[in-house]
């Protein structure tokens, strides 16, 4: 998993050196394989899940809760990520994913994408934390009653599902944001 996050924090991170070196075609090409990633059925299945996840209960064992809040945050904001990241393909591709074409939208700015870039590279490093808190919060289960362990131990759970569920959709959203930054930037769109 950690691979998967230093790959998305690359990519992003490569943003700016890759995207005058690719053609028109080249984006569109690597478009049309995002967009046939996004029709997957390890992509649609990865979607379902993310939306079936629930918080759980407070165990009242700190890093344990800790870690839970912390997976729900980055949880959340990959959820919004999922919802912009579609707009941003529509406004700038003029097509939305499913092919689709509107061309009454304005297109967005080098610096909206840029946000959204550097957003994906926050969520990636807190998930890259938050997986460095997982150790310490199993052996924290140890030290608390077998009555409350249970408990902790779905709230560990959730938060491993979280984290393993989030790197490979991190990684691509920082494909399809990376993708677009191309398009805009060699588009002449700036």
């Amino acid at each position: 998993m950690k691979k998967l996050i230093f790959i998305a924090a690359l990519a992003i991170l490569g943003l700016n050196v890759n995207a005058q070196d690719k053609t028109a075609d080249e984006l569109k090409t690597e478009r049309e394989q995002l967009k046939s990633e996004l029709k997957s059925e390890a992509y649609q299945k990865r979607q379902k899940k993310i939306a079936e996840l629930q918080s759980p209960n407070q165990t009242d064992v700190t890093s344990i809760d800790a870690l839970a809040l912390n997976s729900a945050s980055i949880l959340l904001d990959v959820k919004k990520n999922n919802e912009l990241i579609p707009e941003l393909y529509k406004r700038t591709v003029g097509e939305s994913v499913d092919g689709v074409t509107d061309v009454t939208v304005k297109k967005p700015t080098l610096a909206e994408l840029t946000g959204v870039a550097n957003n994906i590279l926050r969520i990636t490093e807190s998930v890259t934390n938050a997986t460095t808190q997982v150790p310490t919060a199993v052996s924290d289960v140890k030290t608390i009653s077998p009555l409350k362990a249970g408990k902790a131990l779905k709230s560990i759970s959730y938060s491993k599902d979280v984290l393993s569920l989030l790197a490979p959709e991190l990684l691509y959203q920082s494909k399809m944001i990376s993708n677009l930054i191309s398009t805009v930037k060699s588009s002449g769109n700036l």
